[in-house]
């Protein structure tokens, strides 16, 4: 025999080999011995091919029909657990799954049926198409199971196989290292295209090249090329020796140079954000100890300030034979979390606007809505200050609320003179709804006088909304950044936007609620003032008097009532017609309300010529002083009556009464002693007051 040489399998392994001639002499004597797996590990189709246990099987050398195979099948085994993917599974959920598992392939499944098989090859394809690992499907990338290259012919299954259902056998092949061969067929022993060189078809000459060593390397380049693609590192600490090798994806995810990490456990806790350090540490302790899959997501800061966040999965291995590792995965998923923040912002800004429209609803009072607003702005986009302006016709503004963190010159009260916020130049800008974000000023063409007014409320950037009510400028919602300039968010834009959208809404409604609040009180000015003379009708007069009984006999105070009469009114409307009467009446009607000072005092037309004035809190002898007070004020505006049978003026006669509603009475028992002593006056010779009880001249 010829003396032994190293090559290389086709298989990726490294065999000894004799001659050409010898090698294919002993092809024919060579046995390969098969380990079965465990049936559960397999998918439920194949679970049911297998029995539970298989001792190692000897395969015929006619399994193996090129001698390369069977130099290869020496080392090579019946992987125990393959990784099957379902074909639904993305290229970053393969990958990782490869990872997790430790395993350079995955045989891919639809509904229990094998279409094809995934390996880094695959993967490092797909990475060099610079697809997007997360979206793209395993089954765009895998080897469909009729594009495996066939390496040997159809098999003559041993006696020992016939009841495993052969048709529906695949049997991934592995090297001691646990690299990935092929598949065992009933059609033969297949690989993927082009993972060998044939020199020969006909298999009675191999050629062994650049395998084994080669094969590695090119597999650990593909193996980094697809990590690379899908952005995922990779890690493995030996527990017993206490040092950490990680790929060249997971130094860059660390922001580190390729090589630059020294192994070591407590440097890679250094760059790892603080506040995060015990969180991970807890999950790589309790995956050691409880030998269980851990997952953590954490930040680490790079050195150019980036902070990202990191998901990092993986297990323990531990055979019982060699040293004992924790290997797994890392991911990049700062998109992911800046999408998360961004879906939670969004969630906030969405119900910021729904509060505050639920409370402008309940808030129709237009300062309480305006107040409510520019302080949730300000909380919410963390602004310096935050206004409202309202516009006047010709663009003039002065600012009608305002919140601010106190530390800034406030601007409530102030008319504006700032070139964004008020000046016709904007004015088709804002009635169209648009608004305008300034993230520098100091960036702008403005005049002496405008950088001025902008320095003196130390605004160095801003936003502006327009509020418009029914389609019409009535003012704007502004921003300020007064300690730096700030790059405004789409979303702080879009949040005032929507905002002055409900502020407008509530405006409007404000103005309605305004309109019919004032409707309501002419109502009710009409229900109860006389349209002639605008003071209290008989109606009101009634109600007020039995409300004012009732209250001062609570108190146990006193209620005067005074009756007032014009003197020959039927006389001076005859003579000087009924426009002068009317005029007569309301003239009349001043002079008794100048003389009710009190806000309590109320004076009403009680029927024709007749008045009544009611007075809470006051006495006989107090209310018989404002009685004749106000035939004083008569006599005092002279209004000529030439048929007066009393004077040649327009005179009064009041009658006054008193009493406690506390002790006797009622207020219709209090009319009629007033309309008694009134009665009494214009009996005994007019324009005079006489007080109820008082005795009648002799």
């Amino acid at each position: 025999m010829a003396h032994l040489r190293q090559t290389t399998g086709i298989l990726g392994i490294r065999v000894m080999c004799t001659t050409a001639t010898e090698v294919s002499a002993a092809a024919e004597c060579r046995r390969f011995a098969i380990l079965a797996p465990s049936s559960n590990l397999y998918p439920t189709a194949l679970n049911r091919s297998y029995p539970h246990h298989y001792s190692p099987i000897p395969v015929p050398a006619s399994v193996l029909e090129n001698d390369l195979i069977s130099a290869a099948a020496q080392t090579a085994t019946i992987d125990p657990s393959p990784l099957s993917v379902d074909a639904a599974d993305s290229l970053h959920q393969v990958i990782e799954a490869m990872g997790q598992a430790a395993k350079t392939y995955a045989l891919v499944y639809c509904r229990g049926a094998l279409l094809g098989v995934f390996s880094y090859d695959n993967a490092a394809r797909a990475a060099t198409h610079q697809v997007n690992f997360s979206q793209t499907p395993v089954t765009h990338w895998m080897t469909p199971l009729d594009r495996l290259r066939p390496l040997s012919t159809a098999l003559a299954w041993p006696r020992s196989f016939n009841r495993l259902h052969p048709e529906q056998l695949y049997l991934p092949v592995v090297d001691q290292a646990h690299h990935w061969l092929g598949l065992l067929t009933p059609d033969g022993f297949c690989t993927l295209p082009d993972s060998a060189e044939m020199v020969s078809t006909s298999g009675a000459e191999l050629t062994a090249c650049h395998y084994s060593v080669a094969l590695f390397q090119q597999q650990q380049e593909r193996l980094a090329l697809a990590l690379q693609g899908a952005q995922m590192g990779a890690w493995d600490w030996d527990l017993a020796q206490g040092t950490i090798v990680i790929s060249d994806e997971q130094e860059r995810l660390l922001g580190l140079a390729p090589g630059e990490f020294d192994g070591s456990y407590v440097t890679l806790f250094t760059y790892l954000h603080d506040d995060d350090q015990a969180v991970v540490h807890e999950a790589l302790q309790q995956s050691i100890q409880l030998k269980q899959r851990y997952s953590v997501e954490f930040r680490v800061l790079h050195r150019d300030g980036q902070t990202r966040w990191l998901s990092a999965r993986g297990q323990v291995f531990d055979d019982g034979e060699h040293a004992p590792r924790l290997a797994g995965v890392t991911l990049d998923i700062s998109d992911q979390k800046r999408a998360e923040a961004e879906i939670k912002l969004q969630s906030q800004r969405e119900r910021l606007i729904a509060e505050i429209a639920q409370r402008i609803r309940h808030l129709l009072d237009l300062d309480s809505i305006l107040a409510q607003t520019v302080a949730s702005v300000q909380t919410f986009i963390e602004a310096d200050r935050v206004i409202v302006i309202q516009c006047g016709a010709d663009m003039s503004g002065k600012v009608i609320q305002e919140s601010q963190t106190g530390a800034y010159p406030p601007m409530l009260g102030w008319a504006l003179r700032d070139p964004w916020s008020v000046g016709k130049t904007f004015l088709a800008h804002y009635q169209a709804g648009r608004g305008l974000a300034v993230e520098n000023v100091y960036t702008q063409n403005l005049s002496s006088s405008q950088l001025a007014f902008l320095e003196y409320f130390q605004i160095k950037a801003e936003i502006v909304v327009p509020l418009l009510e029914d389609q019409t400028l009535w003012g704007l919602l502004v921003a300020h950044q007064c300690r730096s300039p700030r790059t405004w968010r789409t979303s702080d834009v879009r949040l005032l936007q929507n905002l002055a959208t409900q502020v407008g809404i509530a405006i409007q409604q404000a103005k309605m609620h305004r309109e019919l609040t004032l409707a309501n009180q002419r109502l009710k000015r009409m229900a109860y003032l006389d349209g002639l003379t605008q003071v209290a009708n008989r109606r009101r007069f009634e109600q007020y008097l039995d409300r004012e009984w009732r209250r001062m006999g609570r108190e146990n105070g006193p209620l005067s009532l005074i009756m007032a009469d014009i003197d020959s009114f039927k006389g001076f409307n005859d003579r000087y017609g009924h426009q002068a009467g009317d005029n007569c009446l309301r003239l009349v009607a001043r002079l008794l309300t100048r003389a009710a000072k009190r806000p309590g005092d109320l004076v009403a037309r009680y029927g024709g010529e007749e008045f009544a004035l009611v007075l809470p809190n006051t006495d006989l002898a107090g209310a018989e002083t404002v009685a004749e007070d106000i035939r004083l004020l008569v006599r005092g505006h002279p209004i000529a009556h030439e048929g007066s049978a009393v004077d040649k003026i327009v005179t009064i006669s009041l009658g006054v009464a008193s009493a406690l509603p506390a002790i006797h009475g009622s207020s219709a028992d209090l009319v009629k002693r007033a309309d008694d002593a009134l009665y009494s006056a214009k009996n005994h010779g007019r324009d005079q007051v006489r007080v109820d009880g008082e005795p009648l001249p002799t």
